[in-house]
């Protein structure tokens, strides 16, 4: 049986990658002798595009920092791989996220990262800050052919772990997963009313906590709750 759990904004603060993505930018601007907050600000907006019609390139960096380069006229090779390598050791991962997969291993669970980001990316995430000794599997867009709203991205899992209401707890919960959120409930609500004109508010994860610290306490009760359910 299998834990899943979400990478970035869930064992990491989503904007660990910021200074990778102003990089990026840098190279463009100055191809094109603008700001980097304009080419980082075109980026975003085309992943929000991207994200909202649910492609799975919403995360392809490279193709979306190609993309916009080719916006402001300009062809230039932007490697995000390389910038990672550059930049990953400086990632901090969350307090308690270590902790949390190693706790998971111990009692028995595999652990898969579920996550929307592409694998070449991620897996340099992964491997880099020593996630990989607790890790089993990594399932992304690029590998299973769909971001994490179909239920093959969820196959042989027992619960989602994860910072994203639609991601993380309505699609799993629909393919039959116990869900727990990390963060701001309400706060992430918000955040998919904005990017995809979604209400789901009506809906609730299975667990919810604060912070993967504050799940670290409760990981073990609940997994044990599985396994008897499963003996």
């Amino acid at each position: 049986m299998f834990v899943l759990v979400d990478l970035d904004g869930t064992l990491l603060p989503l904007e660990a990658w910021d200074p990778v993505f102003q990089d990026a930018s840098e190279v463009i601007a100055k191809e094109v002798g603008i700001d980097w907050r304009v080419v980082f600000q075109e980026a975003k907006k085309l992943n929000m595009e991207l994200m909202r019609g649910f492609s799975i390139k919403a995360f392809d960096w490279d193709y979306i920092f190609m993309e916009v380069a080719s916006r402001f006229g300009v062809s230039v090779n932007v490697d995000i791989e390389e910038l990672l390598m550059r930049r990953v050791m400086e990632f901090k991962p969350y307090d308690g996220s270590m902790e949390f997969l190693k706790l998971i291993k111990s009692l028995g669970y595999g652990v898969i990262i579920a996550t929307n980001g592409w694998y070449k990316y991620q897996s340099i995430v992964i491997e880099r800050l020593g996630f990989s000794q607790f890790v089993d599997g990594i399932r992304t867009p690029d590998i299973v052919g769909c971001p994490k709203n179909c239920c093959e991205f969820f196959r042989d899992g027992i619960i989602m772990v994860g910072d994203n209401p639609l991601f993380d707890v309505y699609y799993p919960s629909m393919c039959g997963l116990a869900t727990l959120f990390i963060g701001d409930w309400n706060n992430r609500l918000s955040y998919v009313r904005n990017v995809w004109s979604l209400d789901l508010s009506a809906i609730k994860p299975t667990y919810s906590f604060r912070s993967i610290k504050d799940a670290v306490q409760a990981i073990t009760e609940i997994l044990y709750g599985y396994s008897r359910v499963g003996s």
